[in-house]
């Protein structure tokens, strides 16, 4: 997605077709040797879904109707994507668990692969393609280093990388946000007091991160606590919800922000009903959107 058109570049026709028909024959065979049933599980990840067309989950379906189709006992084998859902984030998090389990030096493993179609004549990433950005991102997430020798220290190819990312995710938000939603998550703002759609809203659902999707509360956690924005006593357990000093406007107060894209949401204060804690997260209705149970 950073670099659509360079990315374009690297697409070998009908490759996954090839290699996903090679890996099917030696799975029926080797199922029909043994007896017994075989699992194929292959790599491919949602951030492929938009560049390359055989990694999107319709090209597997389709081709795995056709493996059925095309041949006997093919109920013995099991064609498997586990990451057509997760990112490069999800397979290096399995991969720590996989080298534990295997007695692998995880950063010996990673150390030996390269991401980058333009690596120099010793064979080092530039760390600028869009591969190499995914890449860099996806170990930062997960807090390591990434072991592989770049053109340029760690902290040089890192900072370009969330450059790079920020400028590309500020262009979807621009396109995605009205310019209220746009103003409250990424700038800061504050919608006006009893303007917002959620203040007055207890319908029973879900409310998520407008930009990102994620989880942050739910109609169990909201209240009426007449401030004039939807107020929350309680976070769902699975938003992790940042709180980050704030003293603009000659005030002292808790920033609270989308744990999963920085996305400003409001602020939390010590005021909410005792019996839940205490805290009243004061929330903009413009960092919200509602799914009804």
């Amino acid at each position: 997605d950073y670099e659509e058109s360079q990315m374009k570049s690297t697409v070998v026709p009908n490759r996954n077709a090839i290699f996903a028909s090679i890996l099917y024959g030696y799975a029926l065979s080797l199922s029909n040797k043994l007896n017994s049933k075989v699992s194929i599980s292959l790599g491919v990840h949602s951030g492929d879904h938009a560049i390359y067309p055989d990694c999107r989950p319709e090209f597997y379906q389709q081709l795995n109707d056709a493996f059925e189709v095309g041949n006997w006992d093919s109920e013995m084998v099991r064609l498997d994507l586990p990451y057509i859902d997760g990112d490069k984030i999800s397979i290096l998090q399995d991969a720590i668990i996989s080298c534990e389990k295997l007695g692998l030096e995880f950063n010996q493993v990673f150390a030996n692969t390269n991401t980058s179609y333009e690596p120099d004549e010793d064979g080092r990433s530039s760390g600028k393609t869009g591969s190499d950005i995914e890449r860099i991102l996806a170990f930062d997430a997960i807090g390591r280093k990434d072991p592989v020798t770049y053109q340029e220290d760690w902290e040089s190819v890192l900072t370009h990388a969330k450059s790079i990312e920020a400028e590309y995710m500020d262009k979807v938000y621009r396109e995605k946000l009205t310019d209220m939603q746009y103003q409250v998550t990424r700038n800061g703002a504050t919608e006006r007091a009893f303007t917002g759609l959620y203040d007055k809203h207890f319908i029973k659902g879900n409310y998520y991160c407008v930009c990102c999707n994620h989880l942050l509360f739910t109609s169990v956690g909201k209240y009426n606590s007449g401030c004039g924005w939807p107020a929350f006593h309680t976070e769902h357990k699975a938003a992790q919800i940042l709180r980050v000093a704030d003293y603009t406007h000659g005030m002292v107060r808790v920033e609270v922000k989308c744990s999963k894209c920085d996305a400003h949401l409001g602020h939390v204060f010590e005021d909410g009903p005792r019996e839940h804690g205490g805290e009243r997260y004061c929330i903009n209705s413009a960092a919200l959107i509602f799914k009804e149970e």
